[in-house]
C-alpha cells in the first residue's frame, strides 16, 4: 500500500514539475516575442539579405514575421563552427532558410533545433552498414547531416546554391528532415495536425513507388530529373527533396507533383507557388 501511495507522489510531483516548466517556457516565450518585437531589424542583416531573390520579393508583411523568427533564431540557436569561424552572414543566411520554413507556422511551433554545425565545404562521416549480417564500415561525404535537434550543413554549398540559384539547398533539405523527426521517426511523414494522414501516406507513397520503380527499370522522367535520384533512397529523403523543390522550385514542383505539392501547402501553411510567383526557376 505505502509502495503504490510512494508512486503516485511521485507521479504527481513529476506531472506538477512538467507543468512549472511548460509555464516558465511560456513565460520567457512570451517575454522574447515583447523583446524583439521591440526591436529593429539589424540594417547589417538586412544587407545580408538582399542578395537573397526570395526574401527581397516577399511582401512587407510576411518581412515582419521573418525578421522577427530570424531574430529568434539567431539568439536562441548554438552555431558551432567546425574548422571555420561562424560569422554573421552565416548566422543570418542559414537563420533566413530555417525561418522561411516556419514562416506559415505559429512562432516557436516547430522548432526543436537548438544547435547548427557548420563546416567550411564538404565533410566526412563514417557509417556502418549492414548487408546480410555482415557489417562494414565506410567514409561518406556529405553536404548536411541533422539529428537529434543538432543540424550540420556546409558552407560552401550553402553559397554554391545561392549564387547559382540552384533548385537544391541543404539548409531547407537538413531542416525538412528534423521537421520529419518531430515525433521519433525519421519516415517521411512529420507530425500533421490538421492533416490527413492517410491522404499523405497515400499521395507520397504513390509518387515515391512509381518514381523507384521507372529508376529500377532504367527508365527516365522529367519528374524524376526534378527531384533526382538521391531523393528515391528512401521516404525520409523523398520529402527532404521534396521540401527543397516546394521551395525552391515551387513552379514547376507544382507542375510535375500537383498532389504532393498540395500536402505540403498545408503542412507548411504557406503557398509558395504564389509567394514566389515573380522568381525565375532554374
Amino acid at each position: 500500500m505505502i509502495y503504490y501511495i510512494l508512486l503516485i507522489q511521485f507521479l504527481f510531483t513529476l506531472v506538477v514539475l512538467f507543468l512549472l516548466w511548460q509555464s516558465i517556457r511560456y513565460s520567457h516565450r512570451l517575454w522574447q516575442l515583447k523583446k524583439f518585437k521591440s526591436m529593429p531589424f539589424p540594417k547589417s542583416y538586412e544587407s545580408i539579405l538582399q542578395n537573397i531573390l526570395q526574401y527581397k520579393i516577399l511582401s512587407p508583411l510576411h518581412k515582419v514575421k521573418l525578421h522577427l523568427l530570424i531574430m529568434i533564431f539567431i539568439d536562441e540557436k548554438e552555431f558551432v563552427g567546425a574548422k571555420m569561424t561562424i560569422n554573421e552572414e552565416i548566422k543570418v543566411i542559414i537563420a533566413f532558410y530555417a525561418s522561411l520554413m516556419r514562416l506559415g507556422f505559429k512562432v516557436g511551433e516547430k522548432d526543436d533545433v537548438s544547435t547548427v554545425i557548420v563546416y567550411p565545404k564538404h565533410f566526412i562521416v563514417n557509417e556502418t552498414h549492414s548487408n546480410g549480417g555482415i557489417y562494414h564500415n565506410e567514409n561518406t561525404v556529405l553536404e548536411g547531416q541533422s539529428a537529434n535537434g543538432t543540424v550540420v550543413v556546409s558552407w560552401q554549398d550553402i553559397k554554391y546554391n545561392i549564387a547559382q540559384k540552384k533548385k537544391e539547398n541543404v539548409i531547407i533539405h537538413e531542416f525538412a528532415h528534423e521537421l520529419d523527426f518531430e515525433d521519433g521517426f525519421a519516415d517521411g511523414t512529420p507530425v500533421l495536425e490538421g492533416s490527413n494522414y492517410r491522404r499523405w501516406s497515400e499521395v507520397f507513397s504513390k509518387a515515391f513507388d512509381t518514381l523507384r520503380e521507372q529508376r529500377d527499370k532504367g527508365k527516365s522522367s522529367e519528374r524524376i530529373a526534378l527531384l533526382g535520384t538521391y531523393a528515391l533512397k528512401n521516404e525520409a529523403e523523398f520529402f527532404a527533396v521534396c521540401s527543397e523543390r516546394f521551395f525552391e522550385t515551387p513552379k514547376a514542383f507544382k507542375e510535375y507533383f500537383p498532389d504532393i505539392y498540395q500536402e505540403l501547402k498545408r503542412f507548411y501553411r504557406l503557398d509558395t507557388e504564389a509567394l514566389f510567383k515573380d522568381v525565375s526557376e532554374p
